[in-house]
């Protein structure tokens, strides 16, 4: 069995952008995932996963 991934630290000015991107929208399509992740400097799918679990944050 494989060690489990190491959990990603997100800087504060990452965070930031991120919650000002969720304030604005909720939902974000694949282009939209691409271009924060390319701005953030993060993996495509270290936005979508804080999506998901900023949205059930929310809830």
């Amino acid at each position: 069995r494989r060690p489990p991934r190491p959990r990603p630290v997100f800087s504060h000015f990452q965070r930031q952008h991120l919650e000002n991107y969720f304030l604005s929208k909720k939902y974000l399509n694949k282009t939209e995932r691409l271009k924060i992740a390319e701005a953030l400097g993060l993996s495509e799918n270290q936005v979508k996963i804080w999506f998901q679990n900023r949205r059930v944050k929310w809830r």
